[in-house]
């Protein structure tokens, strides 16, 4: 008999070195900060007990009206899915007044994308199940990203190189922006506003706005893809884009995807598209995770998690 047990243990030692057993060993949840550029840095977010199962990613660019938020901000989504079975990165890039160019910004996103790719397997994460998401100013960034990539346009004088997503999720994202007299009205406006005790933040939005928007371009997703043909483009980045919008959302209003859904829908061949919209605000996603509630976790996941319906465009 303690021969027979002696043969068992050496076997379950032999099966534990060679990665035979998943077993039940406790999480050992790391959060490792990365310098991926000369200008900023990312968070990984993953289990240093299970780095040998590969992982399914996902990648948060936070928002803030592109001149305000941090990593650090909202690490709390590093956090939920690093907790919920995924690697997940969290990312700075250059805000305004660090700089007055959007394509700056569009850089570093892209360098970050290219960072996981390229370095997320040493963390347990898995490359071919990317999901990128963003929320508000980070929706705009992380879209525009990946429709310039996925275009082979050119930014900064580089060339961006095509990648390939799972998944694109803009939360409460701005995809076609103002141009001309209706910008500077907008502008008007928050300035206006920003005059108000306790919104004075939003004078700092319009600045921003001034600085980044009046009299440039390239920052639009939408008119970008406005001179593509119809069914002209065959894959644009991503297999998936789900849009979520609010029905109570004051900063980013219902009805701004629409402009970006139509564009996906006439011009690529191979996509699916989702849109979901809920009831609450502007940050109703991420005052969920935030806050631990279980049912807007689930719900984040469900979009996560949901496979390819259909594809919309050929509708």
């Amino acid at each position: 008999m303690k021969s027979l047990l002696f043969l068992n243990l050496i076997a379950l030692f032999v099966a534990l070195i060679s990665g035979n057993v998943t077993g039940s060993a406790e999480s050992n949840y790391v959060k490792a900060t990365v310098n991926y550029s000369e200008a900023s840095d990312l968070d990984v977010y993953y289990d240093e007990a299970t780095i040998m199962q590969k992982k399914p990613v996902v990648m948060h660019v936070h928002g803030g009206s592109w001149c305000e938020g941090s990593k650090d901000k909202e690490g709390f989504m590093g956090e939920f899915f690093q907790k919920n079975g995924f690697v997940s990165v969290v990312v700075n890039y250059r805000l305004y007044p660090e700089t007055e160019y959007i394509d700056d910004m569009v850089e570093d996103i892209y360098n970050t994308i290219q960072w996981t790719l390229n370095n997320i397997a040493i963390y347990g994460g898995d490359a071919s199940q990317f999901t990128l998401i963003g929320h508000s100013a980070g929706a705009h960034l992380a879209t525009l990203t990946t429709v310039k990539a996925a275009l082979g346009m050119e930014v900064n004088g580089i060339t961006l190189k095509p990648f390939h997503l799972k998944h694109l999720i803009p939360l409460n994202g701005r995809h076609e922006i103002e141009e001309g007299d209706e910008l500077l009205a907008s502008i008007a406006q928050l300035r206006q506003l920003g005059n108000i005790p306790g919104l004075s933040f939003l004078a700092n939005y319009a600045e921003a706005r001034e600085h980044l928007l009046v009299g440039k371009s390239g920052y639009d997703q939408v008119k970008i893809l406005k001179q593509y043909g119809d069914k002209s483009i065959e894959f644009l980045g991503a297999e998936k884009y789900t849009f979520v919008e609010c029905d109570e959302d004051t900063v980013d209003p219902m009805g701004l995807s629409d402009p970006m859904i139509a564009q996906l829908e006439r011009t690529v061949v191979n996509v699916s598209i989702d849109h979901r919209i809920y009831h609450g605000g502007h940050t109703y996603i991420l005052d969920g995770i935030e806050n631990h509630d279980a049912e807007i976790e689930n719900e984040l996941l469900d979009i996560v998690n949901s496979k390819e319906r259909e594809n919309l465009s050929s509708s």
